[in-house]
């Protein structure tokens, strides 16, 4: 059994485009807080401390809120921003922040740091690519500033030497640098993490749809049956009836054999219907649960060997459980990755106790690899070429599932080589009450 480990970009720009996308009305409103606060500013250092260069910085502020008083009016703020235009949008802000730090004393100026707001903005919606244009325009502006600036109206002159200012340029860089890095780090993390919870809902409701299915199908075939009966039944009769040359004989030999071809159709639904969709508060044999989770997932090349007992001798008789959704697909992917990675065999082993119970799943393929370990459980890990089709959520998915059921995954490599995983339940955990446990002898 092999793990899948994804590549760093997994969680980047293509695999998940559909979350990179902002509401319009969030960065006008964040634009608008930005706008109150460059105007107190301005206005209380004009008030207090002396004369700024007062019409191009009202200028400046004064495009900024035009801009955003457009964007509001002419596309409202539900509007969703794709990543290009989020972009456009972000660089505006930089470049208004960066033209007012010049024309409010460069570096002199102890509010310049605010230039890694709209920076961390981009961190936190833009794919790296984007992030990474904007903070090259962030460190390209704030030099410039630094470089060309008008002087700060301080009550006394002050001259600040030439190291000072380098400092302030470097550490206005680095902040820049490392704000956008870490808020990009931790949002994409995020989005990864919600893309892979997503995965396993959408795998949990599948399995519940699948359920409700096979009930509806075992359902019909059992309503179907007696009418399709009686109809055989009658064109049974007509033909042995009819004399031999009626033109009618035909026809009704075709119905015939239509109407059996239906009455085995509805056979199979009803059979995979005890195999497989139970659905309600139907409980089954723990062993013959873990059948079922295998059985989609069996590859015919791979021998498939089944065993059970119970750990405190033959006079504990077999746990049965309500079948649950989670318990089926979390197991069916961890024998999907048995099956996937094994090379003639896999062994399941079904244990139960007075307080627990647990499976294990044992196949004779290459192993974990030993730098994976103590990242198993974790989304996007796969150590399968990248062809875009394996993303490393399969046993993520088992784990949630599974955890959810009060299940804990231990993962190992065996010490006759081949890999293997085990899931185990405190009977109190899986089985919630007392009275969802019945023993069958």
């Amino acid at each position: 059994m092999g793990v899948e480990e994804a590549p760093a970009s997994s969680g980047g720009d293509a695999h998940h485009k559909s979350a990179l996308r902002t509401r319009l009305g969030t960065l006008i409103l964040i634009r608008w807080l930005a706008i109150g606060g460059q105007s107190a500013t301005v206005l209380v250092v004009e008030v207090f401390l002396g004369h700024l260069a007062l019409m191009p910085v009202v200028l400046t502020i004064g495009a900024s809120a035009i801009f955003n008083a457009v964007q509001n009016v002419d596309r409202g703020g539900a509007w969703c921003l794709d990543q290009r235009q989020a972009t456009w949008h972000i660089a505006f802000d930089v470049l208004q922040m960066c033209l007012l730090i010049s024309l409010t004393g460069g570096p002199q100026n102890p509010f310049c740091i605010f230039i890694m707001g709209p920076v961390a903005v981009a961190a936190a919606i833009l794919p790296a690519r984007n992030t990474m244009l904007i903070c090259g325009l962030a460190v390209a502006g704030i030099t410039v500033a630094g470089v060309v600036h008008l002087p700060l109206p301080w009550p006394v002159t002050l001259v600040f030497p030439g190291v000072y200012t380098f400092g302030v340029w470097v550490a206005l860089c680095v902040g820049i640098v490392s704000v956008s890095f870490f808020t990009w780090h931790m949002a994409n993390e995020t989005r990864r993490m919600d893309a892979a919870y997503e995965a396993s809902r959408t795998a949990l409701l599948k399995e519940q749809k699948a359920a409700a299915v096979g009930g509806l199908a075992a359902m019909v075939a059992h309503e179907l049956n007696t009418p399709l009966a009686t109809v055989c039944l009658l064109a049974q009769e007509i033909v042995a009836q009819a004399p031999p040359d009626s033109p009618y004989i035909e026809d009704m030999a075709l119905l015939l054999g239509q109407t059996e071809r239906c009455r085995e159709i509805l056979k199979r639904l009803y059979r995979r219907r005890e195999y497989d969709a139970m659905v309600g508060d139907e409980t089954v044999s723990i062993s013959t649960l873990v059948e079922m989770a295998a059985a989609p997932y069996r590859d015919m090349a791979i021998e498939l060997h089944f065993s059970s007992r119970s750990d405190t001798g033959p006079a504990k008789a077999e746990p049965w459980i309500v079948r649950s959704p989670e318990i089926l697909h979390g197991l069916g992917n961890l024998f999907q990755n048995a099956f996937q990675f094994a090379a003639t065999r896999v062994d399941v082993e079904t244990e139960w106790g007075a307080d627990s119970l647990s499976v294990r799943i044992h196949d004779d393929g290459p192993g974990y690899p030993e730098r994976l370990m103590e990242h198993l459980g974790e989304p996007y890990i796969s150590n399968r070429d990248q062809d875009g089709t394996h993303l490393g959520l399969g046993i993520f998915i088992a784990n949630t599932l599974l955890s959810h059921t009060g299940g804990q995954l231990f993962f190992r490599n065996a010490d006759d080589g081949g890999a293997e995983v085990a899931v185990r339940w405190r009977m109190a955990d899986l089985l919630g009450t007392s009275s969802a446990l019945e023993q069958h002898g």
